[in-house]
């Protein structure tokens, strides 16, 4: 087809066109008198000029033997055929059968049966040539008092297009016409189309026809009331005197019935007024789409809008969020979470927190249930309310009082996340209201026997041996500790098992194969990433079905159970153990009252926990666990009175005057401040808004000083600041570096496909747009000979479709064209476009190919900013399956710079800390690429890290970065800087999709080592 038939084609069927039919074949068929034989041929030929055949000398044919039959399956394709077929010379002229074509279309406008007049005036509308429409004005707008609303309908919309065409001049008493029938009219979509004919060729009628008739619109149907919420958006904005009348029939329309219209209502509402009555009325009906629609896509759509209105109108939403709240009975998790996003946070106030902590508790308590024990997502949403308790209890004690001890049920769990969460909330209580120290330490002292995860363990100890103070309270921790550490004296797994193994080669068979069942299910050991990105294991206790026997040493006689405290202990938890010394030796030191005999246990404990240390496999002397029990047993041995060297007796003072300096808690105090301001939810902070920046010689408008005409502002009332910048040529030159630097941002993208000595020269600019990638190509012919059929073919790897490929061209000598592409991208990872070029020469018999360089996708731009805390980032570091290290091999010698280039060319985020841009543009810059100020940004507000690189010749760091997708990226970097400068280590990257892992590592090795620019998808990553 033609370039003029492509651009008003509306038509496109593919067909197998095979070896088309010559045109003495078709109009034999055609000239027949059978309307079936005339029917087959009409639709054969429809369907391969669509395709690209062309019979120009048909048309005569047609006219002569066709547009007589009265039968109405020719009828319809011989509209079809009207559409499609050349009007125009090559010259551009009409062809004179046009005028036959008229005189067949008048007599079919006129016609008795109302099907035919309609389908006519449909095909009209589809019509862009004046020459051929003008003889027909008249008998289209007959039409319009047609009795059948059919025709009515689709005689409207043949006038609009018209009108919108060649402009009112051609019509001019369309308007009129429109409006009588308007007023007369009984049928909804014919009025529907009226409306918007005037609404868009004549706004002052639509505008008082909608005011006389305001009483009445809520009662029409909803394809109504979206036109005239349609014409209340744009005159509102182009004449503020009818807005207040306008804006009326809004706030009528927004309790519809209707969920299209609701919704529409509230977004006008939203963008047209300020006015607390709007917002509230908006939010109403959102809050009403939200809980009675059940599509999840619908509700995240509304959620979506009502975070738009928080960030503007928060002491509007704040009396709505209960309302809100009633979405969380959706299982969608992804609700659930977008719910908690938009209520938490700024929101929560002291009017609403009692009433929001109370729905919250009722919904930990429905996950706790029998039924919801086998809904997917149930521990997941779990973890989400503990997490939102968290942060509206922080900083409300009363509150924080009526949920701690639910809370405290979930640290017996195995779920390593939920418990976690629990002990960090206990932490903050007890560290900022004192008043609830000793009954929350009293319950954890209670629990602390059935507690299994090794880091809650260490929480509840690190507690207890900072804030407990009273004689009492300390003599029952060292009680609760003790027996889930008895019987004494500790004997390490490995010699238990000897003696276990001989014991049961007496037994019978049975026997046997109890033993073996009781010590499978004992501990499992984990390696997780601590705090400051190095590894450490972690041990988790879990009971089988036969570990309820005792399966201790020789001395249990099979008379008690083994608690997890001494299971974990045994199993060589070397960290759990010295926090175990370290805490129980502060609670002996402060309370004097104790008695010899707990002190003497204690005593006890600790030697032997170091002697299981010691004689450990991965201990020694030498460790960090083994060394912190020795300072514990020197300060037992120097509290019960026993003689120490000079220099043992230093070290004991400077550990209980560090002790006693209360710095912990000073620490502790920080990393809670620290916590509260990075808080996914934290109270009373505002929701990002983007800021406008005004520059000093910007005008001031007044509005209500302006001039007004005709009861409104003129058209230009906001182009003051365009005309003093024209003034000052200030617009020509900032439009001209804007090009400029728009033009050299496409050309550092554009990518040379073939060489400039063959014989079609292409270049490649690929485009990203979300989902979407759009690869226009550049096609120029070097020599000669004219090229027919130059055809690019395309293929890809990695999760990337080809949807569009680019079309066939021909091209002149020294001719260029552009030709697009469109692939749909399924995820993160490296995709490879690749293929060759096609052509025909007349000279030449069989075609000619060229093969195209391979194009390579870069990762980056589906990678944005993102931020996670550190206890996420953990918990998904441990869930994760697929990790891949990439070992450092660069040039930089400087530790922050090599950090800086990797944050920057893969835009990841330091893990535990929130960066939110105050400036314009924020939602930009998350989307865009990390620049050297964002990275300085965060390297300054990350304290610890960035003494660590000025310091130390070691640094580990821990990254977080989400794909559009919605995937997650983790990275840790451990960067040690050698003797000599140079710089060695090591960076694991973890997903849980293969793709994004391989893609990041690729991209990665090719950054380090400082060059700029290099190809992607050069590295081979490391499988996990």
């Amino acid at each position: 087809m033609n370039a003029e038939t492509e651009k008003h084609c509306t038509v496109l069927i593919f067909y197998d066109k095979g070896v088309p039919p010559t045109s003495d074949e078709l109009a034999k068929r055609l000239e027949s008198k059978k309307d079936s034989v005339k029917a087959e041929a009409l639709e054969e030929l429809v369907l391969l000029m669509i395709n690209g055949e062309t019979y120009p000398k048909l048309l005569m044919t047609i006219i002569k033997f066709v547009v007589a039959s009265t039968d109405h399956r020719v009828k319809k394709l011989l509209t079809i055929y009207w559409e499609i077929v050349e009007k125009c010379k090559e010259n551009g002229d009409l062809k004179e059968e046009m005028i036959l074509v008229c005189n067949a279309l008048r007599s079919d406008l006129m016609h008795a049966n109302e099907y035919i007049r309609g389908s006519t005036l449909r095909l009209l509308c589809k019509m862009k040539y004046y020459r051929i429409l003008e003889p027909l004005k008249e008998a289209v707008l007959r039409n319009l008092s047609h009795r059948h609303s059919y025709v009515r309908r689709n005689a409207v919309m043949c006038v609009f297009s018209i009108v919108k065409s060649f402009g009112l001049e051609v019509m001019p008493e369309a308007p009129e016409d429109i409006e009588q029938l308007l007023l007369v009219e009984g049928d909804l979509s014919t009025k529907r189309n009226a409306f918007l004919m005037l609404l868009n060729c004549d706004q002052d009628r639509a505008v008082k026809y909608i005011l006389s008739m305001q009483d009445q619109v809520s009662t029409m149907g909803d394809i109504f009331q979206l036109s005239v919420l349609e014409l209340v958006r744009k005159v509102c904005r182009t004449s503020p005197a009818s807005k207040g009348r306008l804006l009326r029939i809004v706030f009528d329309l927004a309790s519809s019935s209707s969920t299209a219209v609701s919704y529409d209502c509230a977004s006008s509402l939203v963008s047209l007024s300020s006015s607390p009555i709007a917002i509230h009325q908006a939010t109403s009906a959102y809050v009403t789409l939200l809980t009675e629609q059940s599509d999840n896509n619908v509700k995240l759509i509304v959620l979506d809008r009502l975070q738009e209105v928080q960030k503007h109108h928060k002491q509007v939403m704040e009396g709505m969020v209960m309302d809100i709240f009633r979405a969380l009975t959706c299982p969608s998790l992804d609700v659930r979470k977008k719910v908690m996003d938009i209520c938490l946070g700024s929101l929560v106030s002291p009017r609403n927190v009692k009433d929001i902590v109370a729905l919250l508790k009722k919904e930990v308590i429905k996950t706790m249930g029998y039924e919801a024990q086998g809904v997917e997502g149930n521990l997941e949403y779990r973890r989400l309310l503990i997490r939102a308790l968290h942060a509206c209890t922080g900083q409300y004690a009363d509150q924080a009082e009526s949920v701690m001890f639910l809370f405290m049920d979930f640290l017996t769990e195995s779920d390593q996340t939920t418990a976690a969460d629990v002990i960090m909330f206990l932490r903050e209580l007890i560290a900022n209201y004192p008043d609830l120290r000793k009954r929350i330490l009293a319950r954890l002292t209670d629990s602390v026997g059935d507690v299994q995860l090794s880091r809650v363990l260490r929480g509840c100890l690190w507690l207890f041996g900072e804030y407990a103070e009273e004689p009492e309270l300390i003599e029952s921790v060292i009680e609760s500790l003790l027996a889930g550490i008895r019987p004494l004296p500790l004997v390490p797994e490995e010699t238990g098992g000897k003696e276990k193994k001989d014991a049961a080669g007496a037994s019978s068979k049975e026997g046997e194969k109890k033993q073996t069942a009781s010590s499978a299910a004992k501990i499992t050991t984990k390696t997780v990433v601590l705090a400051d990105g190095t590894y450490a294991t972690q041990n988790v206790y879990e009971k089988g079905d036969e570990a309820e026997e005792s399966i201790s040493t020789a001395k249990d006689d099979g008379k008690g159970k083994k608690s997890a405290l001494r299971s974990l202990v045994l199993g060589g938890d070397f960290l759990l153990c010295a926090m175990i010394g370290t805490s129980m030796t502060k609670l002996a030191l402060k309370s004097q009252g104790l008695s010899a005999a707990l002190r003497n246990e204690v005593l006890l404990v600790l030697v032997n926990m170091y002697k299981i240390v010691k004689a450990h496999a991965c201990g020694g002397e030498r460790s960090d666990s083994a060394v912190r029990l020795t300072q514990c047993i020197r300060l037992m041995v120097g509290n019960i009175g026993s003689p120490l060297a000079e220099g043992h007796l230093a070290a004991s003072e400077l550990m209980k005057a560090e002790w006693a300096s209360k710095q912990g808690r000073d620490q502790l105090s920080k990393v809670l401040e620290l916590a509260s301001q990075n808080s996914q939810w934290a109270l009373g902070a505002e929701a990002e808004a983007e800021e406008k920046n005004v520059g000093p010689d910007e005008c001031i408008v007044f509005r209500q000083l302006r001039e007004r005409k005709g009861g409104g502002a003129s058209a230009g009332a906001i182009d003051d600041d365009d005309d003093f910048r024209a003034a000052r040529g200030a617009s020509i030159a900032s439009q001209a570096a804007a090009d400029g630097a728009l033009f050299a941002e496409r050309l550092a993208k554009v990518q040379q496909m073939t060489g400039l000595a063959d014989p079609v020269y292409v270049e490649a600019f690929l485009q990203v747009h979300s989902f979407d990638l759009v690869l226009e190509l550049l096609l120029i012919n070097r020599g000669d000979d004219t090229l027919q059929n130059v055809v690019v073919e395309l293929s890809t790897q990695g999760d990337l479709k080809i949807v569009d490929r680019p079309a066939g061209v021909t091209l002149m000598p020294g001719e260029q064209r552009t030709v697009h592409a469109s692939i749909k991208v399924g995820s993160t990872e490296t995709g490879i476009i690749f293929g060759y070029v096609t052509y025909e020469k007349k000279s030449a018999a069989d075609k000619e190919c060229t093969v195209l360089n391979e194009l390579h996708v870069d990762i980056l731009d589906y990678i944005e900013r993102a931020w996670i805390g550190e206890l996420a980032f953990r918990t998904m570091w441990s869930e994760f399956e697929w990790e891949n290290k990439i070992n450092i091999n660069t040039s930089i010698t400087e530790v922050g710079a090599f950090l800086e280039h990797i944050m920057r060319n893969t835009n990841m985020s330091i893990v535990g800390r929130s960066y939110k841009s105050s400036g314009a543009g924020a939602k930009d810059q998350k989307k865009g690429k990390l620049t050297s100020e964002d990275v300085q940004e965060m390297l300054n507000e990350a304290v610890g890290i960035k003494k660590l690189i000025e310091t130390s010749s070691f640094v580990a760091v821990n990254l977080y970065a989400k794909s559009i997708f919605g995937e997650d990226a983790l990275a840790n970097i451990s960067i040690e800087r050698l003797p000599e400068g140079k710089l060695t280590g090591s960076v694991r990257i973890r997903s849980r999709t293969q793709g994004i892992a391989l893609s990041l590592g690729d991209r990665i090795t090719i950054v380090q080592r400082g060059v700029q620019g290099g190809k992607q998808g050069g590295g081979v990553p490391v499988k996990p």
